[in-house]
């Protein structure tokens, strides 16, 4: 739709209300403060909604692997020629087994139910979001363990893998779970087994301890409460399961297909197992996410439209005021369209206005969303983002530019559908009845 050069210049000196009409700028302002408000909240929120779910999602798969192998009847064996094989599928980048079991941790006077797993020490150094506070790079081991910070925020003893695996039975706790059973580096921890083991004292439950040799930080507090990493074979005979593993985590390279490499990575285990990937293993947490991401675009995209339909009141008392300019205008030859066009212009004017503020202050908010988190949390002393319950350190955010383009239409088709009324009422007005009125 073109408009005129003396059409955008009507519509716009309407909109410049003289002193007696100021009540209409009233209601054209807040109309415009709603639709700024309403899309730079929709534009936050779907950003914090993505960046929570890519987060989760990479570091789930950087932790434990794109793809999983598990046994027909819970157990597999890991044999060397097997790793082989599946290391030489295209696309994977290392194929490492473990074992991971319920377990639980004593120390002292406390209790504590942890999930352990066994791996080899290489292939613990291989996880970068467990083993970057420990030995990563300064910059990135300094970022992790500030996403750890204690409660009294004084520096502790992250310790080594040197010896991870070696003669003494060591293992690598998260920062959260060394602060709630209160151990730290080179701190004893009893851990039992569920699987038993006769005795001449009868049958009881097999028990370990093991020295803390390093403390790690993933950023994930679900990770970091409940998960103690220890030597793949020390595990195995805790859980009495032999040469047998629980698992085969396998990485997949970035650019690679995970379809396409699940179905290679099939073949070759046959019917030793069955193949997995991350959405399979947490599919009940991811869909979960996805509906409240559409309930809350839902939710905020009506407050856009109420927003937007707040133009259709401030028009219409722009056209009855502005009823003796029409009818001159139309005594001067101005046909209905242009009328229309005119006060379509208006309401596209307000609605746009709204729509790039909106946008600049979504945009500038969802950059700048932990800062400002960390801002009032230290100002107020208040807690804006409980990491155990959103398992998250940090409040992610990752803006899609698509998504960003969508709401901004949308907001903008809002303004034109509120102006339709309006604008028709106008055009349709009768320039001798409007004179008489007036």
């Amino acid at each position: 739709m073109a408009f005129a050069a003396v059409e955008r210049l009507i519509a716009f000196r309407y909109l410049r209300a003289r002193r007696e009409e100021g009540f209409i700028s009233v209601i054209a302002g807040f109309s415009l403060i709603g639709i700024t408000l309403g899309v730079g909240t929709l534009i936050v929120v779907m950003a914090v909604m993505n960046g929570f779910r890519v987060e989760m999602l990479s570091q789930m798969s950087s932790i434990s692997g794109q793809l999983g192998v598990q046994g027909n009847r819970g157990a597999i064996e890991a044999t060397p020629d097997l790793l082989k094989r599946l290391a030489e599928v295209p696309g994977v980048v290392t194929a490492a087994p473990s074992v991971e079991g319920q377990l639980m941790a004593v120390a002292g006077d406390r209790v504590r139910g942890v999930v352990v797993r066994g791996m080899a020490a290489q292939d613990l150094r291989n996880r970068l979001p467990v083993a970057s506070a420990i030995e990563g790079p300064p910059d990135v081991q300094s970022r992790q363990r500030g996403l750890c910070r204690g409660e009294d925020d004084k520096p502790i003893d992250w310790g080594s893998l040197k010896n991870f695996g070696d003669d003494d039975f060591t293992v690598a706790i998260g920062r959260r779970l060394a602060d709630l059973m209160g151990v730290k580096v080179g701190d004893r921890l009893q851990l039992v087994s569920p699987v038993s083991i006769a005795t001449p004292l009868g049958v009881m439950p097999r028990s370990v301890s093991a020295e803390v040799a390093a403390i790690f930080c993933t950023g994930m507090y679900d990770y970091d409460a409940n998960f103690v990493y220890a030597p793949l074979a020390e595990v195995q005979r805790l859980l009495n399961l032999g040469p047998d593993v629980t698992g085969i985590e396998i990485f997949v390279a970035d650019g690679a297909s995970v379809p396409q490499t699940r179905r290679l990575v099939s073949t070759v285990v046959g019917s030793q197992g069955w193949v997995f990937d991350w959405l399979q293993a947490n599919v009940g947490f991811f869909a979960a996410i996805q509906a409240q991401t559409n309930v809350m675009f839902l939710v905020l995209t009506l407050i856009v439209l109420v927003a937007a339909f707040n133009i259709v009141s401030s028009l219409v008392m722009l056209v009855r005021t502005k009823t003796a300019d029409i009818a001159i205008l139309r005594t001067m030859g101005a046909s209905r369209a242009a009328i229309l066009r005119i006060f379509l212009l208006d309401g596209l004017a307000i609605g746009g206005i709204g729509t790039i503020l909106g946008v600049v202050l979504g945009l500038a908010f969802a950059r700048n969303i932990e800062a400002l988190r960390q801002w009032l949390q230290r100002t107020f002393d208040i807690v804006l983002f409980d990491e155990t319950l959103y398992l998250l350190a940090e409040i992610p955010s990752r803006i899609e530019w698509g998504e960003v383009a969508v709401i901004a239409m949308m907001a903008l088709v809002f303004a034109l559908l509120a102006s339709l009324y309006p604008a028709a009422r106008a055009a349709r007005l009768d320039p001798v009845e409007g004179l008489r009125r007036e």
